[in-house]
């Protein structure tokens, strides 16, 4: 079973291959996410992307997300955690170049969203927000999502 950590940073997973584009985080493998994945098509059960989404750049939200379909199985899992844009979380972190909420994921999940703007990469499942840090008023957007393929 292939399971993949994206943006692992300090918080390396047992079982899966942690990515990451710093060497100080010791990642299994160094790669910046934004040149692809080098994964064939169909080749990964479960990628995990847990306060990393918001570090790509906006304009390449699309094809990071693409990649993470390509390489997905066909129902392959996705769990994905940001700051939402509905808490302080998202804007509070000068390193965050993309900005999420619940409705980010309707480009990635609803037909007319996704038909609209020519985006491939579809996604079934559920997503919430979380609060996560209620002093801090910080809201997590946790999504559970699963590679649906032709």
């Amino acid at each position: 079973m292939l399971k993949l950590n994206l943006g692992c940073g300090f918080r390396h997973l047992d079982g899966y291959v942690n990515i990451d584009n710093r060497q100080k985080c010791s990642p299994d493998m160094l790669w910046d996410v934004i040149n692809g994945l080098p994964y064939p098509d169909n080749s990964v059960d479960e990628v995990m992307a847990v306060d990393f989404l918001e570090h790509i750049p906006t304009a390449f939200v699309p094809a990071v997300i693409h990649e993470i379909w390509r390489v997905l199985k066909p129902g392959g899992k996705f769990e994905s955690k940001t700051p939402s844009t509905d808490g302080r979380g998202a804007f509070q972190d000068f390193t965050h170049k993309s900005f999420w909420n619940i409705n980010s994921w309707f480009y990635f999940m609803d037909d007319d969203h996704r038909d609209l703007y020519g985006i491939e990469a579809k996604f079934s499942g559920n997503c919430k927000d979380v609060v996560t840090n209620p002093a801090k008023k910080i809201i997590h957007t946790h999504c559970i999502l699963f590679a649906v393929k032709p």
